[in-house]
């Protein structure tokens, strides 16, 4: 009977043993199975979106002209490069341009009439009073109802994503210096007149202070009739027409297709007349895709007029990204008149 007992004791323990094998068996089977994938987000991306203006309270204090501040005793704006007074108040004028604002989570862009004030001493020989300047303009901007929507560093790799597309844009559309340690401040003005943004930079040795007055932009360019086309292409061998497409796309807008209709007209009433189309962009974006960019309008228009009845072999395309510019591409004006399609004339 001891010995009957014992012979149990001892099959209980070994199926104890297989069991406790196969618990470790699966255990180690889940940790070897694959962990999800995780997909990286891209924090750094530099993010636009509209600002809320409604969170500023009206301010309906007097502000004078633009750019609706003056040097502070002892300061002086001075004209660009040199430590001469600025006449008009301003160091630079732009009747359209912008500033890339931050607000401490977000970029936005305020476009408009916009100025550009470098600050200095009244006496060069004098050191730069950075504290006093600082304290003059917070106290002024906050005495019109201005309001401080960032005051600090912009992350670097922020500002890095902005220059991704063209390494001038932060140069060129923030104002002071705000790679380096001394912070940035921009206020949000929502007067009675206008919205009006302010950048404020300053260190030990200058200051910068860029205003922009919002307003939308105003297209000067006027599309060109069909005469008109024809009696560029007599004189200089070319039509240069602003064709609107969709942003950093090949799509025609409404006014481009009215402008298409015109080079539709032109070729119907000039049988003999062959032409190319030749695509140009502005200088932003990536060079590469500028250019098939500019092929892909020329072709739509190609396309659009063939579907109108034009043949084919009267037309050729041809695109040339940001390579030939007409003017510098340092404004908006500037961009504007750089993002054409030219038609030029087959001999």
């Amino acid at each position: 009977m001891r010995k009957l007992l014992f012979i149990a004791a001892i099959h209980l323990i070994l199926l104890s043993c297989k069991s406790d094998k196969k618990t470790e068996k699966e255990a180690d089977v889940q940790m070897e199975a694959p962990t999800p994938q995780t997909v990286e987000i891209n924090k750094t991306q530099a993010a636009f979106k509209d600002f809320d203006w409604s969170t500023i309270p009206l301010s309906k204090v007097d502000i004078g002209n633009f750019p609706y501040l003056s040097a502070p005793e002892g300061f002086i704006i001075r004209k660009e490069g040199i430590h001469e007074k600025a006449e008009n108040g301003m160091t630079k004028y732009s009747d359209f341009n912008k500033l890339i604002t931050y607000t401490g989570t977000n970029f936005f862009n305020a476009e408009g009439k916009k100025a550009e004030l470098d600050f200095a001493m009244t006496d060069p020989n004098t050191e730069f009073k950075q504290y006093l300047f600082d304290q003059s303009m917070e106290q002024y901007l906050a005495s019109i109802g201005a309001h401080l929507i960032f005051k600090g560093q912009i992350p670097r790799e922020q500002i890095e994503n902005l220059n991704k597309e063209d390494d001038k844009t932060v140069f060129n559309y923030i104002q002071g210096d705000p790679y380096n340690s001394s912070p940035v401040k921009h206020y949000a003005l929502n007067h009675l007149n206008g919205k009006i943004i302010f950048q404020v930079w300053s260190n030990s040795a200058r200051a910068e202070i860029g205003i922009v007055e919002l307003k939308g932009f105003n297209q000067t360019i006027k599309p060109p009739t069909a005469s008109e086309m024809k009696s560029d292409i007599d004189k200089i061998g070319k039509a240069i027409l602003n064709i609107n497409f969709d942003t950093d796309k090949a799509t025609l807008k409404p006014d481009g297709e009215k402008l298409v209709a015109e080079i539709f007209t032109l070729l119907n009433e000039n049988d003999s007349l062959k032409i190319s189309i030749e695509g140009h962009t502005d200088s932003s974006g990536d060079a590469e895709r500028n250019k098939q960019l500019s092929i892909d309008r020329a072709n739509t228009v190609m396309y659009a007029l063939a579907a109108k009845g034009i043949a084919i072999h009267r037309l050729q395309v041809k695109g040339f990204g940001a390579s030939n510019p007409l003017l510098p591409n340092n404004s908006e004006e500037s961009k504007a008149k750089n993002r054409r399609v030219e038609l030029v004339k087959i001999h």
